[in-house]
């Protein structure tokens, strides 16, 4: 079994059947004890039901839905607020921002998911036993329902409450996040959430939203038009041509036409609503690595922190399949798994997170410094971490943009894997990320082509992965080779490379092609204010010449600290940060450091 981020979930958890029903556009009747259709048309779909909780192990139920001592609940019991419930009590409504956390004292909590077969039960928790998943942690909106089948007492939490719980009780914070884990591993895995994606398979904005739903950690269902006809003929009477598509269904009541991914976390309430007024310690620009990392050590010290990401966790470290050279992981990790983690350990020190939203101005002029987001809204902050990070070079092609998202790629996880099927693809670079998509590419499709400039890979790539390339049957190294040229019609169906040593050009029939070149700095937003070196990437520390303290008017008596910009408490880190490592290790290695230096700016 495998979630829609391509990492295989722990089996037996929740098991699932297949069954041939009816899907219908419902809106809620507010009790989420029954739907009423609000739509007369309707189609036979295969979608996933879950099954109760009888099914699983004692062992795995335990650590999913474990049973709390009566010293457990009591500490619980000073931080939240217990209060009386009568039975058929509604106690949280899918979409709900910020659902409490509930400890049953007595009686039964029932968790309801709403189905297009029927409100579903997915666990009745007794004494106890405690309600919720991570987006009691996050803020986010609830992905179920739950009421008071017996009437009895309960403990609560709000989000703040839990945090504070989870920060300062070691053994409660270990019990109650592998269960807040678990549970979500498995709606993930089954596509068990509040939304449905309609979209297809030749549909580049189709795979844009998969891949914003799975990096950022939300369970979906996904019905493909190309597969189920019967799909398109519903869309069809709502006058829903192809430029509408994908479709997304949230929560069964609002439906939104090829969305941007700003407008699909609003959507699902993926930013929390925050106070313009704060002067946070710190906000993060970025979350990937070296800005997760940077947001756990902040908060996890107690200073106010917000981190601001343009897309999803990750960044560019998201999109690998596999990551085995990280340490402490010697059977190796997925970018997506090691942002996850870190993503809720950021949330679990109370850590704020936007996603969807792009930093586009900081105002530099004086301080508290001031981030502007897109929309206009500004952020005062006493001191500014930059982890804005880079994106690949795109291949110098006329007509490139034409074929993004469909059958060309900047990132190889599992979705774009399931595009591919058993057909051959071509993978464009030679360093570590590009070598981790051909090894992981290699497992399913029917051939690998890697096209390097250069003559070889051992100035480029970890060993590992080159003595990998050498011995796979399925990968074709091909050496001072570059793409010429695409082509096809709405898809990538033809690429023509060229050898640029001999000049000799090969024309195959290809449909997919992974480029991971270079990087080029998402520092343009930055308006001057920093000093760049003459790629774009930002100057910190030693690296910083007399002139350009001169120039950017250097107010301190003392030098830059290590990673400090030409900004006294602006900080870069990670891929954005001229002279950086291109490891994982290391951007989180930065991260940490920059906290460390931030605390020295707060002092001074």
């Amino acid at each position: 079994m495998e979630n829609q981020g391509g990492q295989a979930a722990e089996p037996g958890l929740i098991l699932s059947t297949t069954v041939e029903t009816k899907l219908r556009l419902y809106t809620p009747s507010g009790d989420c004890k029954g739907s009423k259709m609000s739509r007369k048309y309707a189609l036979r779909h295969r979608i996933p039901r879950m099954a109760t909780v009888d099914s699983i192990s004692p062992e795995r139920r335990q650590v999913m839905f474990p049973t709390l001592t009566p010293q457990q609940v009591k500490r619980i019991e000073l931080i939240g607020k217990p209060r009386k419930v009568e039975t058929g009590e509604m106690l949280i409504r899918q979409g709900d921002p910020a659902p409490p956390f509930m400890v049953v004292v007595s009686g039964e909590i029932e968790i309801v998911q709403p189905s297009p077969q029927g409100n579903q039960t997915i666990v009745t928790h007794h004494t106890g036993e405690f309600t919720g998943e991570l987006n009691m942690l996050s803020g986010r909106r609830s992905l179920v329902c739950a009421y008071m089948k017996q009437g009895g007492v309960v403990i609560e939490l709000d989000r703040h409450e839990l945090q504070t719980l989870v920060q300062n009780d070691v053994e409660l914070s270990e019990i109650i996040m592998r269960a807040f884990i678990m549970r979500r591993m498995e709606l993930i895995a089954q596509g068990i959430g509040d939304v449905i994606l309609i979209g297809s398979l030749h549909s580049p904005e189709t795979l844009r939203i998969k891949n914003f739903l799975s990096r950022n950690g939300h369970p979906y269902a996904y019905i493909d038009l190309d597969r189920d006809k019967e799909v398109q003929g519903l869309l069809d009477r709502f006058h829903v041509n192809v430029d509408d598509i994908p479709v997304l269904i949230c929560r069964g009541t609002t439906v939104l036409r090829n969305p941007t991914n700003a407008q699909v976390a609003v959507c699902l309430g993926f930013n929390p609503e925050l106070d313009e007024s704060q002067i946070r310690d710190v906000i993060v620009i970025g979350a990937g690595p070296s800005g997760l990392a940077a947001a756990v050590y902040a908060a996890s010290e107690g200073l106010s922190v917000l981190v601001i990401e343009t897309s999803a966790p990750g960044g560019q470290a998201g999109s690998s399949s596999k990551i085995e050279n990280y340490l402490g992981f010697p059977t190796g990790i997925s970018g997506q798994d090691l942002a996850g983690r870190a993503y809720v350990q950021a949330q679990k020190f109370g850590s704020d997170i936007m996603v969807a939203r792009s930093a586009v101005k900081l105002a530099c002029a004086r301080r508290p410094y001031v981030v502007e987001i897109d929309g206009g809204t500004r952020f005062p902050a006493r001191t500014v971490v930059i982890a804005s990070g880079a994106q690949y070079r795109k291949l110098p092609l006329e007509n490139l943009t034409r074929f993004e998202g469909a059958g060309v790629y900047y990132g190889a996880t599992n979705v774009e894997a399931q595009w591919c099927g058993n057909e051959e693809v071509i993978v464009v670079g030679g360093g570590n990320s590009a070598g981790q998509a051909a090894v992981f590419l290699a497992e399913s499709s029917k051939h690998v082509h890697m096209l390097i400039r250069s003559g070889g890979l051992a100035d480029s790539m970890s060993r590992y992965l080159i003595r990998r390339i050498e011995d796979s049957p399925r990968i074709t190294l091909h050496p001072y080779t570059e793409v010429d040229s695409i082509d096809g019609e709405g898809h990538v169906e033809c690429v023509r490379w060229r050898n640029n040593q001999n000049g000799k050009i090969e024309v195959h029939n290809i449909r997919h092609v992974f480029v991971m070149t270079g990087a080029n700095p998402n520092s343009g937003w930055l308006n001057g204010c920093i000093a760049l070196d003459e790629d774009g990437f930002i100057k910190t520390g030693t690296d910083l010449r007399p002139d350009d303290l001169l120039n950017a008017q250097w107010p301190l008596p003392r030098q830059p600290f290590l990673l400090e910009t030409s900004l006294p408490g602006v900080f870069a880190v990670g891929d954005i940060r001229s002279g950086n490592v291109k490891r994982v290790a290391s951007a989180v290695g930065e991260g940490s450091i920059s906290i460390h230096l931030v605390h020295k700016v707060l002092a001074e």
